[in-house]
């Protein structure tokens, strides 16, 4: 990694301002939807790391309270804080004064507006692993009128809480400073700029699925993995394991066992693209184990936005020669 050398710390938006160009398309609606989001993230740590109560957060931000039995779009169950901090985040963006193309939560229909910039969003991934106090974090993507993605971000909420985005070419890491110990004043500061390892041997694996149902491809890839002294770190916390992969090397997967699960827009594209920006690899995986890479992928626009959000795959994401095993069995 490359350490920037400042004897001062520098917030998330004075650096951007600085970092992207002056031509970059809508820079000031960017930056602005950047800090609305990192803003927003803030409480929801705290009502995940229950500095905070639910109650607390629904008053402040004038939330109404959820549902009992509450069911998400893919038929699934939502715990409190799936609901809540999907609340928390379309509240603070619809709140913004920005027109967007599309708002687009894992846990409801999108909202389609006029804008130019577009937003999927998963409030909380991993949310099941809250009740055992496992990391989970907040994952975004933002996508230009065009429907390409052009930023990925998400934020870790774990022993400290960090923000890591994609844009430009670029993945940087921001940590959220908490020295003014007042809720309203917390902010990120620049840490360092992300290079991603690409390990031939002794790496790290974290693999999804029923390994009971994985195709033989599938077992023949994991003993590849093992046979080249990949250790297996997988959490259950996709967020949670990528941020692990950029640090040490190495890939996640999801195989389809039978069907597939992840979240295409909401979690693999995201992620996939700060990935992809170190010059890691991508793969999507169907239940036939047939390959698509990302330039296979449809964009995501005001217009097809209702009929594609919520598709999902298996896949494959990570350093290179992790990710090219797969390709070459």
């Amino acid at each position: 990694m490359i350490i920037m050398e400042s004897k001062e710390p520098i917030r998330l938006i004075k650096f951007l301002e600085k970092d992207l160009p002056h031509y970059f398309p809508n820079k000031g609606e960017f930056l602005h939807i950047i800090q609305t989001i990192a803003d927003a993230t803030i409480p929801i740590r705290g009502l995940l790391e229950k500095g905070i109560t639910s109650r607390e957060i629904q008053y402040r931000m004038k939330i109404s309270a959820p549902q009992e039995d509450s069911r998400n779009i893919y038929d699934e169950e939502q715990i409190h804080e799936d609901i809540l901090t999907h609340s928390i985040i379309l509240k603070t963006l619809r709140e913004s004064g920005i027109d967007f193309a599309f708002i687009a939560s894992e846990e409801a229909e999108p909202y389609v507006g006029n804008g130019y910039f577009g937003i999927t969003t998963d409030p909380v991934d991993g949310s099941s692993n809250v009740a055992v106090n496992r990391t989970v974090g907040t994952i975004v993507g933002i996508y230009n009128k065009e429907g390409n993605i052009i930023c990925g971000m998400y934020v870790l909420y774990g022993i400290f809480t960090n923000l890591i985005i994609a844009v430009n070419g670029k993945v940087m890491e921001f940590v959220l400073d908490k020295t003014p110990y007042s809720m309203d004043f917390y902010h990120f500061i620049f840490h360092d700029y992300f290079k991603l390892p690409d390990p031939e041997k002794g790496g790290i694996y974290c693999l999804g699925g029923n390994p009971t149902r994985w195709s033989d491809r599938c077992r023949k890839y994991e003993e590849k993995l093992r046979s080249c002294l990949f250790k297996n770190r997988y959490s259950g916390s996709f967020v949670s394991d990528v941020h692990s992969i950029l640090y040490y090397g190495g890939v996640y997967g999801y195989f389809p066992s039978p069907k597939p699960k992840i979240r295409l827009y909401y979690e693999w594209l995201p992620l996939a693209f700060i990935v992809k920006t170190l010059g890691g690899e991508f793969l999507i995986i169907d239940d036939k184990d047939d390959i698509k890479t990302m330039e296979n992928i449809d964009p995501l626009t005001r217009d097809n936005v209702l009929k594609i959000h919520s598709a999902v795959c298996g896949g494959l994401v990570g350093s290179k020669k992790a990710v090219d095993f797969f390709s070459n069995i």
